[in-house]
């Protein structure tokens, strides 16, 4: 190979990677399809240069016809187990011209299935063409170079599968007769085989699934009914394909009546009692239908057998109180279908909408037998109804019943693990003669009823929910059976005659603890109010200790308690809740946002039991009591800066606990208090006043900014006025106070809401249209200040003002006008206030005519 050709080859290597994978696919790939390329086996190109000499798997193009001294072929040996057991929806091979010699000759170009390449394919040695696929004239007319050269391969790759063959070779070359010809000569990109196939799904495992039979042949297959569900199975070998079952049914004498459906349930309407009817079924995916299945066969019978069945039991023969049997003896319930030879199982549920079950028949027209072992006492009950062959459902019959309550009664005391514990066995029946029990499954110990009532001693080896299975017997008659939950611990008791709920311990008084075993072997245990911190204390000979504890705190507490043995193992935990009074008395003082002057609210209370009174003072003025334990009262803080509150719980005898001691902050910023025309508030596009007054000692000025303006300033005490614009939602005020040297308190900012004076105006003319002389009315209203408005006064153009009142108990104050001419008008409104003023001027324009 020439170096112009190796150069080409190793330019386009990269290129033809990706160009592999979109090549010759269609767009919007189906689901269900895989979509990929072929894999290249071997390919070689020969050239007539180089007679001799074999190329095996060159990099880069391959020259078709001639270029100077070269004549050279593509072959290409393609995998096709991957296409095996596929639907083929696309095959192609493809390739692209890269370099053309002249564009303006037409080049005749053949496609050849050959034998496959080897290791010895030369020019002198080159596969057998065994058959010719496609044929394409590339050049004059056509886009050159770069002409895309594709060929459909899914007949000859069936054929190669026909065939028995696992490869498919393909040559790419200049037709015999113009080979020499230089004109035509051009390279090509090595050749690729794209796919995209199917795994058709396949269907196995025909059988009815209701009635329960299997296939059935033509000569010998059961009946089914109404109610039929055929089955089959359906599997895809691509993984998530998702495939479905499609049914197909029809008389076996009529196959023009065949029926599809993807439901299992057949369809058997309009097929009358006797029709042999055929079904069989296929799997499919979004893109392919595998074969039909197997053939089975039915008889049609959709007649329910016509007799209720009788249902009795000699162990729960009555409805009526007090009942028979009891909680876990069991009952036997015939189902008799009363001769009724059509009759081969029966179908029943609780009454209670339990799950439907089915009970065969000895023989057809016979008995079935159900045993029931009730859970509890009272009423209980079954819906029983005879089925066919066929499933077919005849009437419900409901039998009723009652169970005695003749469970035995157990308690228990659960002393731990390993230790003797107690269970307690009573009976309300007097013909009990004695008790049993087992633990977790085991074996069960029987005890003497003594005047209906039993006692043993019983030790649980581990912790856990234990089930015990408790049972009362007249003599080896078992009488009713209970299943009890016990749930054993191994954590330790704790009791104490000074911390629990029901007690008023207080911070600072001492008090004990005591901690019992629940399990042998307790060395000491391990304790923790809490924070993470664990101590450890010893126990005694019987494994019990007293902790002696001071809480140096009052609030909420969780005791946390653990058992130790010798060996380091621990139990489980045991938690105690409870509370400690506070030695003194709790304090809130809600000052937030108070200046000098201001009530500040306190709340002051003790849970101690034996507090009477509360006791306070307030920046060095005098005690002053206020009785309870539980009290509210208000401070005056007189200047700014701190000052110290001090509250007392007055105790019983009439001493009193140590002082808490609060301080509270006021800051010196100046308190401004706002004036609007109709009370704090300020009005749109009217004057609102601010007061500020100072908590600065020695202040004789204001410095203020309203709304982010210029700062000003004015003598302590002295108001200032500020007109509201329109459209503005809230004033906002920024002052400090400054002494005579020019000392600034801190700063206050206060705002203050606007309020709306405008008028909202409903007018029938707003879009034009009515007619000279026909009265309407326009409609005013507000969203604000309507309960300081007094009347809307109103013109249109330059038309007297009328006056209409408020009506406050309408949305809207309608106003009456009749037009007297056509063409443009303005509407003129306002309304006035308690104080006489007036709002702003509202303007509408409307159009008559």
């Amino acid at each position: 190979m020439n170096r112009t050709l190796r150069a080409l080859l190793s330019a386009t290597a990269a290129a033809l990677v990706t160009a592999t994978v979109l090549v010759g696919l269609p767009a919007g790939p189906a689901q269900a399809q895989t979509y990929g390329s072929l894999p290249l086996k071997a390919w070689s190109y020969i050239d007539r240069a180089q007679p001799a000499t074999p190329n095996p798997d060159p990099s880069g193009d391959f020259l078709i016809g001639s270029r100077d001294e070269h004549t050279g072929r593509g072959y290409f040996t393609f995998d096709l187990t991957l296409l095996q057991d596929q639907v083929l929806h696309r095959v192609s091979l493809y390739t692209n011209e890269r370099t053309v010699n002249d564009c303006s000759k037409p080049a005749p170009i053949e496609v050849w299935r050959t034998n496959p390449v080897t290791a010895t394919t030369t020019w002198q040695n080159p596969p057998k063409e065994l058959e010719l696929l496609a044929e394409r004239t590339y050049g004059s007319g056509v886009f050159c170079p770069g002409a895309h050269l594709e060929v459909d391969m899914i007949p000859a790759v069936q054929a190669a599968f026909a065939r028995g063959d696992k490869t498919l070779t393909i040559g790419v070359r200049i037709k015999a007769g113009s080979e020499a010809d230089t004109t035509v000569g051009r390279t090509m990109v090595p050749a690729r085989m794209s796919y995209a196939a199917n795994h058709a799904p396949k269907v196995s495992g025909l059988k009815l699934k209701y009635p329960d039979a299997g296939c059935g042949t033509l000569a010998k297959h059961p009946t089914a009914g109404s109610l039929i569900q055929a089955q089959a199975t359906v599997t895809d070998a691509d993984p998530g394909d998702h495939p479905r079952v499609r049914y197909a049914s029809w008389p076996v004498d009529h196959p023009d009546q065949r029926r599809e459906s993807s439901s299992a349930a057949l369809n058997l309407s309009g097929l009358a009692d006797g029709t042999v009817v055929a079904w069989t079924a296929r799997g499919e995916d979004n893109d392919d239908a595998g074969a039909w299945g197997k053939t089975c066969y039915f008889t049609v019978d959709q007649t329910a057998p016509a007799a209720t069945p009788i249902v009795s039991s000699k162990q729960y023969p009555s409805p009526d109180f007090p009942g028979t049997g009891g909680p876990g003896v069991a009952g036997t319930f015939v189902f008799d279908a009363a001769g009724d030879a059509d009759v081969v199982a029966f179908d029943w549920s609780g009454l209670n909408g339990g799950l439907l079950q089915r009970v065969k028949a000895g023989r057809p027209g016979g008995r079935g037998k159900l045993t029931i072992t009730p859970s509890r006492s009272g009423p209980g009950g079954l819906q029983v109804a005879a089925v066919d062959r066929a499933g077919n459902r005849g009437p419900w019959a409901t039998y009723r019943y009652q169970v005695r309550d003749s469970a035995p009664i157990a308690s228990f005391e659960v002393a731990g693990v390993g230790l003797t514990s107690h269970i307690t066995l009573t009976s309300r029946l007097a013909e009990t003669t004695a008790f049993g029990y087992a633990v977790d499954g085991g074996t069960e110990k029987r005890l003497p009823a003594v005047d209906g009532k039993a006692t043993d001693d019983l030790v649980f080896a581990s912790t856990g929910t234990k089930t015990v299975v408790t049972r009362a017997y007249a003599g080896t008659k078992l009488l009713g059976a209970e299943s009890t939950q016990v749930s054993v611990s191994d954590a330790p008791l704790i009791a104490s005659d000074d911390f629990d709920w029901n007690k008023d311990p207080i911070e600072g008084k001492a008090g004990t603890f005591t901690f019992t075993p629940r399990t042998t072997g307790v060395k000491s245990y391990s304790y923790s109010f809490g924070g993470g911190v664990w101590t450890s204390i010893d126990a005694d000979a019987q494994g019990t200790a007293v902790l002696t504890w001071t809480p140096t705190s009052g609030g909420y507490f969780d005791l946390y308690v653990f058992s130790v043995d010798a060996a380091g193992n621990r139990s489980l935990s045991s938690n105690r809740q409870f509370s400690v009074h506070a030695l003194l008395p709790s304090v809130s003082v809600r000052a937030y946002g108070a200046h000098v002057g201001d009530p500040i609210p306190v709340t002051a209370w003790s849970n101690r039991p034996d507090v009477t009174a509360i006791v306070y003072s307030f920046d060095g003025g005098p005690q002053r009591t206020i009785d309870g334990s539980y009290v509210e009262f208000d401070v005056v803080a007189t200047r700014a800066g701190d000052s110290v509150l001090k509250v007392w719980a007055k105790l019983a005898g009439g001493s009193l606990t140590p002082p808490v001691e609060e301080v509270v902050h006021l800051d010196s910023a100046p308190r401004i208090v706002s004036r609007g025309p109709f009370g704090p508030e300020a009005v749109m596009q009217r004057p609102v006043s601010f007061t500020f007054t100072a908590a600065q000692e020695g202040a004789t000025t204001v410095r203020y900014a309203v709304d982010g303006g210029p700062q000003q300033t004015v003598p302590v005490g002295e108001p200032v006025t500020y007109d509201v614009p329109a459209g503005a939602s809230y004033v906002s005020v920024e002052a400090v106070t400054l002494t005579a040297d020019g000392t600034a308190s801190d700063s206050s900012t206060f705002s203050v809401a606007v309020r709306n004076p405008g008028v909202d105006v409903s007018n029938p003319w707003a879009g034009g249209g009515g007619e000279v002389g026909v009265p309407g009315q326009f409609g005013f209203s507000a969203w604000d200040l309507n309960e300081v408005t007094t009347k809307y006064l109103w013109h249109v153009d330059d038309e007297a003002v009328q006056e209409v009142e408020l009506d406050p108990w309408s949305w809207e104050t309608p106003a009456s006008y009749t037009p007297e001419r056509a063409g443009e008008h303005t509407l003129s409104v306002q309304r006035e206030f308690t104080d006489g003023s007036r709002s702003p001027v509202t303007t509408v324009p409307f159009t008559i005519g």
